[in-house]
């Protein structure tokens, strides 16, 4: 798993390439964007929804089920995400997507995805666990819409992705991260329930993402919310009961590049807690353009979950427990 999340620079850059080189079509008239994916395959997904929310004048909508909406139709452009090419959950969705007319891309490794669409379908190699092929799911679709013309990715945000992501390997990754920044923190979580906490679209995608690998790599359960939405909620449960709650340790998740008014939130926030006696770490992007904001929130993450893992003593790649549940399934087709 290291040497995954040490190479994810280079996966970068090769799945922009891919995208680049790929011709998918569009609909005529474009409406609407439907990402349909799980998991890993997810949250290059919500990552483009957060990137695209100031950049398109379409709506991104990111599928997490069986159904598609009603009002996804012939104008309507499906995106399927299915690194395996077997998410029953994304294939589904891909027949009614057909079945509707509208236009439709996929992505995967292979798998029955690769044989339902004959067109638009971009193969990315395979072997790897989904959530560590966050380069060969996420970097091609950016490219194939900024080449369509569809969005602007200009070589200068692009080139400071790559240094942002290259710098944060030279920190926390291979034989020199273990006195790294994201071991640091990794130790300061250890044992502790984690509250991943971020800021706007962006923050929240960075937070969900953090949540979900210390979920997959490190064994161990986390949480996640965004601000605003939970100072309006999570806010009062800090109350009860204290067994529970002094076991909890909250994560920052600061981008520089998030509202004016988000970032005083978590300020007052930051404060009450405090108060209360709850750890706070704050953790903040690197970079001016969105991009490397939030792709930098995200691979530091990876880190913290990867060594995490192995102060737990935990193999991070294995996922036995979801391939079991995968099994019973097929159990009940």
């Amino acid at each position: 798993m290291l040497d995954l999340i040490d190479g994810f620079p280079e996966q970068w850059q090769e799945g922009w390439e891919l995208g680049e080189k790929k011709n998918f079509a569009l609909p005529e008239r474009l409406n609407n964007i439907v990402i349909l994916g799980m998991g890993g395959s997810a949250i290059g997904g919500d990552i483009l929804q957060a990137l695209f929310s100031q950049r398109l004048e379409y709506p991104v909508f990111v599928n997490r089920d069986y159904s598609l909406p009603l009002w996804v139709g012939e104008n309507s452009l499906v995106i399927g995400v299915s690194y395996s090419g077997n998410t029953e959950e994304t294939l589904a969705g891909l027949d009614e997507a057909c079945q509707k007319k509208g236009t439709v891309w996929g992505i995967s490794s292979g798998g029955d995805l690769s044989r339902q669409l004959e067109e638009n379908y971009l193969e990315i190699p395979s072997g790897l666990p989904p959530r560590a092929a966050l380069g060969y799911t996420l970097a091609p679709l950016l490219a194939a819409f900024s080449r369509l013309g569809l969005v602007d990715f200009p070589r200068e945000e692009r080139e400071e992705a790559s240094l942002t992501l290259n710098d944060l390997k030279q920190q926390n990754g291979g034989g020199n991260g273990q006195e790294g920044p994201a071991a640091l923190l990794a130790e300061q979580l250890k044992g502790r329930l984690p509250l991943i906490y971020g800021p706007g679209l962006l923050g929240g995608v960075a937070a969900r993402r953090w949540k979900c690998q210390i979920n997959e790599n490190s064994k161990a359960p986390a949480f996640w919310a965004e601000y605003p939405e939970l100072n309006h909620n999570e806010l009062v449960g800090w109350e009860e009961p204290p067994e529970i709650l002094e076991r909890l340790r909250v994560v920052h998740l600061q981008d520089y590049g998030a509202h004016p008014r988000n970032q005083k939130r978590m300020e007052i926030t930051a404060e009450i807690l405090q108060k209360k006696g709850f750890g706070v770490h704050v953790v903040p992007s690197r970079g001016k353009f969105p991009l490397a904001r939030v792709l930098s929130l995200i691979y530091f993450g990876d880190y913290v979950s990867y060594y995490l893992a192995r102060m737990y003593g935990v193999d991070p790649t294995p996922v036995r427990v979801i391939e079991a549940l995968k099994q019973e399934l097929k159990k009940v087709d």
